[in-house]
């Protein structure tokens, strides 16, 4: 969605001029956990990845366990 929002402009997408905070906070958590994935997807060594990004990695673990509930 911020990907859209970025190209088309907020109100294109939403039909409002402003974000709420909470959805914005939201949307930008997602896109963390998007890029964490995606980092962790391309590293050579994923547990050493895991020690170099504690906080993404966390993250990402938490996406994980909330997606197999």
């Amino acid at each position: 969605m911020l990907a859209k929002i970025d190209r088309f402009g907020l109100e294109a997408i939403t039909g409002r001029r402003k974000f709420y905070h909470g959805e914005l906070s939201r949307l930008i958590v997602a896109e963390n956990i998007v890029m964490a994935y995606q980092a962790r997807a391309r590293a050579d060594n994923w547990a050493a990845w895991v020690g170099e990004n504690p906080i993404l990695a966390e993250l990402l673990a938490e996406a994980e366990r909330l997606g197999n509930d």
